[in-house]
């Protein structure tokens, strides 16, 4: 992004309007650490001197990034927003460096910051956020459907269903079931469907190395194209080692936080695939560099989600549309599809299994404001200083 561009731009944020919301899932979402049956997440609305808005949204997970709602409120009210609404020029790029000098980690709060001024920014540019970002290579990605942790016969109606929509990639929720159980659930359903889906296996830290290995082990015949985050304790050293003996790439995920998380793994030769998040790797800025780290060590990047609202994966799809090294399966852009409702467009986006990138300008969704406060648990707003 040209700084000196960016900066001329920019006009002052002249409020702050921060929603703590919460949807129902359409369906239960059976995980390694329970069954998810809603969510919730962290709106942000800035509006600058001239009117223009834009919306930012963070995504905390306690198990995963160790944030809560209630901190990312916090540390928003606190220190984040105070910056912005201080600053003449409050260019993306210079606040989202700034705000690491005052506070450490909170990544999905920085991250919510740093959507809702790219979206500002390419409104007031008349550009795409992907422009923004260096520019889309792509206009569309296939889109994957996952699947809870459970078996074949569990799996088999909504792959049947999702298939006749389009969707050709499904993930595997694994590590509560036995691994002879998913050994046995992988061979049945590629007896199945054969080559017309590609499947993906997602432990959730859920298994030890030994029964990593067993499972590798077990599906050494498959075409499952990669498995995601296997292990629960000793992650570099132990998908480090898997990574040589086994001839499936594994993929990082709840071990990327932060760019060093990335720098690390890449180094010790434990992933051949990173899993990105916008919300969890602080935005769209910060998981651009996390991609240009995998693509300088020969790695690929898959673009997953949290269980997100549609700023997010707007967020996350004008990151991705840019990204040369994406992994070639589906990635993770059925969130809003999967909740009973949602505040923005972003599911009109998603036809015949693909995700299709928007003719708007910022992040190119739109917002049903009433929508938001309905859905809204908690909020404040904060002005700017006199």
């Amino acid at each position: 992004m040209n700084e000196n561009m960016s900066c001329a731009a920019m006009a002052p944020i002249v409020s702050a309007e921060v929603f703590e919301i919460e949807a129902k899932l359409s369906t239960p979402y059976r995980l390694t650490e329970g069954v998810l049956v809603a969510t919730q997440a962290v709106l942000v609305k800035l509006k600058d001197a001239d009117g223009v808005v834009g919306w930012g949204e963070a995504n905390p997970a306690e198990t995963v990034d160790g944030e809560t709602p209630a901190g990312v409120m916090r540390v928003l009210k606190e220190t984040l927003l105070p910056v912005v609404l201080g600053a003449r020029q409050p260019n993306p790029g210079t606040i989202d460096a700034q705000v690491d000098t005052l506070i450490a980690s909170h990544l999905c709060a920085k991250g919510a910051v740093t959507m809702a001024l790219l979206d500002i920014l390419g409104k007031r540019l008349k550009v795409s956020g992907a422009t923004l970002l260096g520019g889309p290579i792509r206009r569309s990605l296939p889109v994957l459907w996952p699947l809870s942790n459970g078996t074949a016969e569990d799996d088999i109606p909504i792959i049947e269903e999702r298939a006749a929509q389009g969707f050709a990639s499904f993930m595997l929720k694994m590590g509560t079931s036995p691994i002879a159980s998913e050994i046995k659930r992988v061979a049945a359903l590629e007896a199945r469907y054969g080559e017309r889906i590609k499947l993906i296996a997602d432990a959730n830290q859920g298994w030890s190395l030994d029964q990593a290995r067993e499972f590798l082990a077990g599906i050494a015949s498959s075409r499952i194209a990669f498995v995601e985050e296997p292990l629960a304790t000793d992650v570099i050293k132990g998908m480090a080692d898997l990574s040589k003996q086994s001839r499936f790439p594994l993929s990082a995920d709840e071990s990327i936080i932060e760019l060093a998380d990335a720098a690390e793994l890449a180094a010790a030769g434990a992933s051949k695939i990173f899993s990105i998040k916008s919300s969890k790797n602080g935005g769209p800025l910060r998981a651009q560099r996390i991609a240009a780290t995998a693509e300088a060590f020969g790695i690929n990047c898959y673009m997953n989600s949290m269980i997100e609202f549609g700023i997010t994966q707007a967020a996350s799809l004008q990151h991705a549309v840019t990204v040369r090294n994406l992994v070639d399966v589906g990635h993770a852009y059925m969130s809003t599809m999967r909740l009973a409702e949602d505040p923005t467009d972003f599911a009109s986006f998603v036809r015949n299994g693909f995700v299709h990138l928007p003719d708007r300008p910022g992040l190119g969704i739109e917002m049903d404001e009433a929508h938001v406060r309905r859905l809204t648990t908690s909020t404040f707003t904060l002005g700017a200083q006199k």
